[in-house]
């Protein structure tokens, strides 16, 4: 499972856990869209992150290709 996946699993986690605070009269409509906010700067973080991973991924791909090119020359 992928840092992304794993971080929207707890996302989704959170929002039935909310929308069952919610509805039970736990939190008020405001705390609700608080902590939907909350979730959305959350998602952001796992969308960077997961850039970010990529981009290592991306960069240790391109070194051993320069590497390969070095031996051959």
């Amino acid at each position: 499972m992928t840092y992304r996946e794993s971080m929207l699993e707890q996302l989704n986690h959170h929002l039935v856990k909310y929308d069952e605070a919610l509805k039970q009269g736990q939190i008020s409509k405001e705390e609700y869209v608080e902590l939907l906010k909350g979730i959305n700067i959350m998602e952001s973080i796992a969308d960077d992150a997961d850039g970010l991973e990529l981009k290592e991924q991306l960069n240790v791909m391109i070194n051993a290709a320069i590497s390969a090119a070095s031996l051959m020359a």
